[in-house]
């Protein structure tokens, strides 16, 4: 047990249990923190990433360094098949609930505007997103009918009027102060108005582990279950209506657990129901992820014996723990490529991140630094026609 940093965001109780600790290597000037415990709340049985890091520096994060800026390379724009079936499927499910087309809808988190064009080609002309990244608001602006601000859960713009459903998918794993920030929503609904919340299920972390601890990571610092998500939105001052679970596809034959709730304001005083299984669930995960790293490290280091130097594709977040403790940390890497160009003129270790277009080294291998998006990688590769001999982190 230990009294965290950061009381609970569902109950702001403070003492928790340690589950795990997470080291990083970041890129340079980075906003965040390289590092930071796992743990669960002693009172409501809530799992998040105990930091320091303000909700301020959360902002300035993804406002500056946000990957969903580039449509091409992240979610949430629709433009691959697996994030337009995933977006339609969230817009069908809005749709059941609220069949009125003259609702007025804001997706905060909006990303790239890809649920609102869906929900735009479902007959809903009053839509409206907010992002605090710039270069999102630019490209949802470009969806014919919807509207875009700059701004965030944190600094809703109050020139965005008031709305009959806000949606935040995918949002509240990443914002650190929960319980203000869902109580600053009931000023932006009109009477009647409800959420629709959507965010990875934590309870089912265990039975989809792509990558180990790939929930763990810099960006998701709450992990919710069915009962936790109930838990925030009552000490929010909403009801949740209804509630489920589904699975979405992150990558081709990798499937992601997530849960969903429908919630209305609610004047009625909070009962919290601590969640009994959360804490055992997640030690499960944590267990298979530990396994799943140690034969992944013994992979790197048979893979990489011999190679004095390498280059590396892939900046994501698995490739962040590798080299904060396994055998990645100890080999030379020449550079770090990466698609998406917010990464660019970034450095990993002092080793500059570029475009693959920029890379000119054909003699030295190439590892392929991800087990979700490795497929398409490899794929690249081939089809830039790179000699390079290619190393991956399969344990197969």
């Amino acid at each position: 047990m230990k009294t965290p940093l950061r009381p609970c965001p569902v109950c702001e109780n403070n003492l928790a249990d340690v589950l795990d600790s997470q080291r990083f290597i970041l890129p340079e000037n980075h906003p965040l923190r390289d590092g930071y415990d796992v743990v669960c709340c002693a009172r409501c049985g809530f799992a998040y990433a105990d930091t320091a890091v303000t909700q301020a520096d959360y902002d300035h994060f993804y406002a500056r360094h946000s990957k969903y800026s580039d449509a091409k390379t992240s979610t949430g724009s629709g433009l691959s098949r697996l994030d337009a079936a995933r977006l339609r499927e969230t817009a069908d499910q809005i749709v059941r609930f609220a069949d009125h087309r003259d609702l007025r809808i804001a997706d905060i988190g909006c990303a790239n505007g890809g649920l609102l064009a869906e929900l735009r080609t479902l007959g809903y002309s009053h839509l409206c997103g907010v992002d605090p990244s710039e270069a999102c608001v630019a490209n949802t602006r470009l969806i014919p009918g919807v509207d875009a601000f700059v701004g965030g859960l944190s600094a809703l713009p109050v020139s965005a009027g008031k709305f009959d459903a806000i949606i935040l998918s995918h949002v509240l794993e990443h914002v650190r102060d929960l319980r203000p920030v869902l109580r600053g929503l009931h000023g932006f609904l009109r009477p009647g108005g409800w959420l629709y919340v959507e965010t990875p299920d934590a309870a089912r972390y265990a039975e989809f582990v792509p990558a180990p601890f790939q929930d763990f990571n810099t960006e998701h610092i709450n992990h919710f279950s069915p009962a936790s998500m109930d838990n925030l939105l009552r000490q929010g001052g909403f009801e949740p209506v209804e509630t489920g679970t589904k699975t979405i596809f992150s990558a081709p034959d990798m499937p992601y657990p997530a849960l969903f709730v429908f919630a209305k304001v609610s004047a009625v005083p909070p009962v919290l129901h601590p969640d009994p299984t959360l804490r055992e669930r997640l030690v499960e995960y944590i267990r298979i992820s530990r396994e799943g790293l140690a034969r992944m490290n013994a992979r790197l280091a048979a893979t990489l014996r011999g190679h004095e130097k390498i280059a590396v594709w892939g900046t994501g977040q698995l490739t962040l723990k590798l080299l904060a403790g396994t055998a990645l940390s100890g080999v030379k890497i020449t550079q770090f490529l990466d698609r998406n160009p917010v990464n660019h003129g970034h450095c990993l270790r002092g080793v500059p991140v570029v475009s693959p277009d920029e890379f000119t080294d054909r003699a030295i291998p190439i590892l392929v630094a991800s087990t979700i998006n490795a497929s398409a990688i490899i794929e690249d590769i081939r089809r830039m026609n790179f000699p390079n001999p290619l190393l991956t982190l399969s344990t197969d």
